[in-house]
């Protein structure tokens, strides 16, 4: 699952977008009555995060490009980016300001929430 972002309408798509075989975003649109047809999205314009498969404290789904709240043990608390690691095959919380990472997975799931995403601004403000 995934869900997709438009960068112009600064909103996210609800239509009928399906991640190709080949990475495209494929919008499905009606021509004329009941004929439809494919259009591929403009990779610039369409942004698409992947759900990773987690879901946070208050079962919100984790998804790429979200920011998490996460506690790291009883004297450290972190907000940092959910993204992939190629190098270690695996999800992280990266902490933007001091380029510190953690990596995700079920086990810490109750120790992580949702406080936004990319296009929240969230990246811009400070945390203590």
């Amino acid at each position: 699952m995934f869900r997709v972002y438009d960068n112009v309408k600064d909103e996210w798509v609800d239509d009928n977008v399906y991640l190709a075989p080949n990475g495209d975003l494929v919008m499905i649109k009606p021509i004329i009555g009941l004929v439809k047809s494919p259009i591929v999205l403009d990779p610039n314009r369409y942004i698409y995060h992947r759900n990773i498969g987690l879901q946070d404290v208050d079962d919100n789904e984790v998804f790429e490009g979200d920011y998490l709240l996460a506690r790291i043990d009883e004297d450290k608390e972190v907000v940092g980016l959910v993204t992939f690691a190629f190098e270690l095959s695996a999800y992280i919380i990266l902490v933007e300001e001091t380029s510190e990472f953690y990596t995700l997975g079920s086990d810490v799931t109750e120790f992580i929430s949702v406080i936004g995403n990319v296009f929240d601004g969230i990246g811009d403000k400070k945390y203590s």
